[in-house]
């Protein structure tokens, strides 16, 4: 590497890098904040699963294979940084571009590339939204190039797979056709999930007037949702709320806008919700939740009833979540070792187990042998294997998803903040 890249390009990097982490560091906490956002206001589900500045080889490779100078080289490359947002369904991705190109200041959008509708010849879909960011509070500085890509999750399936077997190998045109038939079998099952989410979205009909003497009924309730909130129901939604409010025995729809409109109470529930899991109540969530406080015999009973509703869901998510990061680690401790010595090595379950963390000077993902291979040894048991050196064999995986192994020299730091403290000392 320090032969093949130009020190002034390294000098100017190392310049810059704080800089571009920062920027990447903002960018995301913008996005996850507005990705909350729309959850909760239109239940656009979307969540980042990957950030990154481009490492300095990669970037310099770009730079000299377009023809750019030095200079060039961090203004021109689009994806200098990187974030990868993987949505539900279709049906949310052109709410994301429309949330990075109205709310996500001081990103702006240079270019939409839909390789939805026009995948590329391999197959790849995506959505790729390139971007600029600035500094508001610096304004001579240069804008630093951003790429956000959307991918559904059979699309990101598809990426990942052909990105493990196929990235940077000579493929035989047979294997092309298969990939491009396997990328044509999961967009079939992009539209079927659509379909699925359209008629679970499917909006109830409403009343078309509403009194607070009127008795409770779903059009009636429809209704008011609407008018309170600003807002469709969803279907789904309106057969639990009349269920919960059929067995608290609330008739007229005074009782019902009362619930809603208690307001001291939403701010308990939605201080409860912020505490274990780190955002507040959507208001679908709310119409269910403010009649089952009224359920219990007293409302602090009600909020400690909400309480272990909101935990129980939220603690289902979190293992499914690591069940589905941990899916990739084979049924035994031999079958692994033999998937590492082949050269496959099961990143996000290395990562879920606490192998591969951020590097404590740069934030970039970096692969740390001695605690994966306790990790996995304590994963399986702490197998009784003297013959294998688990984390020789952690030190020495190469891949293209694989992060690069932590400094040898400085624990924590990946191999090119080690070189550059190397320097410092």
């Amino acid at each position: 590497m320090k032969k093949t890249i130009p020190r002034e390009f390294l000098n100017e990097y190392e310049s810059k890098r704080e800089r571009f982490q920062d920027a990447l560091e903002r960018i995301t906490s913008l996005l996850r904040l507005r990705l909350g956002q729309l959850a909760a206001s239109e239940d656009i589900r979307g969540r980042i699963v990957d950030a990154r500045v481009k490492r300095p080889v990669k970037l310099w490779r770009n730079a000299a294979r377009a023809g750019l100078s030095i200079s060039e080289s961090f203004t021109a490359v689009e994806d200098l940084l990187g974030v990868r947002i993987v949505c539900n369904n279709l049906f949310d991705i052109t709410p994301l571009v429309q949330m990075i190109r109205n709310h996500c200041h001081p990103l702006s959008i240079v270019e939409i590339k839909d390789m939805v509708s026009s995948p590329s010849t391999s197959g790849y879909r995506a959505t790729h939204v390139r971007t600029e960011f600035r500094n508001l509070f610096v304004g001579d500085e240069a804008a630093i190039p951003c790429e956000i890509q959307i991918r559904t999750l059979a699309q990101d399936a598809w990426a990942r797979l052909s990105r493990d077997d196929m990235y940077g190998k000579d493929v035989p045109p047979s294997i092309q056709t298969l990939a491009r038939a396997l990328s044509t079998q999961l967009s079939a099952m992009d539209e079927i999930a659509q379909l699925i989410r359209n008629e679970l979205n499917r909006c109830p009909e409403k009343a078309s007037d509403i009194d607070d003497s009127d008795y409770v009924s779903p059009q009636k309730l429809a209704l008011l949702y609407k008018g309170l909130f600003a807002n469709e129901l969803y279907e789904w939604t309106l057969i639990d709320w009349v269920r919960i409010l059929d067995e608290i025995e609330v008739e007229e729809i005074g009782d019902v806008r009362a619930l809603l409109n208690d307001a001291g109470m939403r701010k308990r529930l939605d201080n409860l919700a912020n505490r274990i899991r780190g955002f507040p109540l959507q208001d679908v969530e709310w119409v269910i939740y403010s009649a089952l406080v009224v359920s219990e015999a007293t409302p602090s009973a009600g909020i400690k009833a909400v309480k272990k509703r909101l935990q129980e869901e939220w603690d289902d998510i979190v293992t499914t979540a690591r069940r589905e990061a941990l899916s990739s680690m084979p049924d035994n401790f031999e079958e692994f070792v033999g998937m590492l010595r082949s050269g496959n090595v099961p990143v996000e379950s290395i990562e879920e187990l606490g192998g591969i963390q951020s590097c404590s000077r740069c934030g970039a993902a970096i692969l740390k042998p001695a605690q994966a291979a306790e990790a996995v040894l304590d994963y399986y048991g702490n197998p009784d294997f003297d013959d294998v050196e688990l984390e020789t064999l952690f030190e020495e995986a190469t891949g293209v998803d694989i992060p690069e192994v932590e400094s040898v020299d400085y624990n924590g730091a990946c191999q090119y903040c080690g070189y550059q403290m190397t320097k410092d000392d």
